[in-house]
């Protein structure tokens, strides 16, 4: 019953944090900028699809290799869900699902709800190790592969003054497990589906995990730092693949096995943190040219593969150096655009594109001048 509300309880929480950091995304760039960077629901369709395709790929290999969990080491990964998304707005990385063990054999016999409890950790450590391995093996795919670009730009002042672009992102994925749970406890109802294996009876059960990734940066990119998590958690989950070989053949150590398993989350954590840290490329305001915060997705600019951080030097032939030069430029020309501009690693290119006929202005770059250019 504990696992059945909780699945509500997060699916409900989960989804609400998703579509609330939509609402909110698209509230705070239509304040900042008089209308929205991206008004596409893309970040909803990750968080379900994505989810579902990450769920359904680790059930099946859990399924398949008899990943047994009892219910209290559940029951524990499905409230630390519950807490992560809590404190989402601190940010989010479910480095902590590696806790969930350690709580479930030391917490959970201390507490009087058998629903939080869980039998010795030598006959599920194994399972419970390769289960969080899984997760974040896939958590890494679905950032690499199925992560939309909703990073939301401000303009802060930075520690000389200067106008730095901070950018905050935050992408959930709903992760719907279908996981077998020894005991009769949910074989014995006729309609709900059950296993039987060496005569031994486990039903499947349902667990909500919300994963994904919420960071603040200054110093990059949002993607630049999503890209580095991605090999962070593949890397973290091939350490907890050897502790779950390590647990399997010594399982009379699995207290030690499930601590290095939580040693294992704390570091992955700190160099989740380190990660927003690293380089020195902010994205400021600049003399050289318009410096760009943001593009918006299907615009003349996004046709020209124009990034936050580029800066455009000049445009059809005229030298930019703030938002009006660039706006009496670009009205110079009624039905193109050509623009030399600076890459975020400091490439030099050339770029140009046909533009909306009757509104040469709209192309879609957004600069620190807080209006779309």
């Amino acid at each position: 019953m504990a696992l059945a509300w909780l699945f509500i309880i997060n699916t409900v929480a989960g989804t609400l944090s998703a579509y609330g950091w939509h609402r909110q995304r698209l509230t705070h760039e239509r304040k900042l900028f008089g209308q929205a960077i991206d008004r596409q629901a893309l970040n909803l369709w990750a968080y379900l699809i994505g989810g579902v395709l990450g769920g359904f790929a680790i059930s099946v290999v859990a399924i398949g290799l008899g990943l047994r969990l009892p219910n209290g080491v559940l029951v524990w990964l499905s409230a630390l869900t519950l807490l992560a998304l809590a404190l989402a707005g601190l940010g989010f990385s479910p480095w902590w699902l590696s806790f969930a063990g350690l709580f479930a054999s030391g917490i959970g016999p201390l507490l009087p709800w058998s629903w939080a409890q869980a039998p010795a950790a030598a006959g599920w450590a194994w399972r419970y190790l390769a289960l969080v391995a899984l997760v974040w093996a896939v958590n890494g795919g679905l950032l690499r592969l199925i992560d939309p670009p909703s990073a939301v730009p401000t303009v802060v002042s930075g520690n000389r003054g200067a106008d730095i672009a901070q950018y905050t992102h935050r992408q959930f994925y709903w992760l719907p497990l279908v996981l077998p749970v020894p005991g009769p406890w949910l074989a014995a109802l006729p309609w709900w589906p059950a296993l039987h294996v060496g005569g031994t009876s486990f039903a499947l059960t349902l667990l909500p995990l919300i994963i994904g990734a919420g960071l603040k940066t200054r110093r990059t990119l949002p993607s630049h730092v999503v890209r580095r998590w991605a090999w962070q958690y593949w890397g973290a989950a091939g350490a907890l693949v050897i502790l779950a070989g390590l647990a399997w053949g010594w399982p009379a150590l699995a207290i030690g096995w499930l601590a290095a398993a939580a040693g294992v989350g704390v570091v992955l954590g700190g160099v989740n943190a380190m990660s927003l840290y690293l380089g020195n490329n902010y994205i400021s305001r600049t003399d050289l040219g318009v410096r760009l915060i943001a593009v918006q997705p299907g615009t003349p600019a996004a046709k020209m593969h124009l990034q936050a951080g580029d800066i455009v030097l000049t445009c059809n032939g005229r030298a930019v150096r703030d938002a009006a030069s660039l706006y009496a430029a670009i009205q110079t020309q009624p039905t193109y655009c050509r623009l030399k501009v600076q890459r975020f690693d400091g490439a030099l290119e050339l770029t140009e594109t046909a533009i909306f006929q009757g509104a040469p202005h709209e192309l879609g770059m957004i600069t620190f001048t807080e209006e779309p250019q």
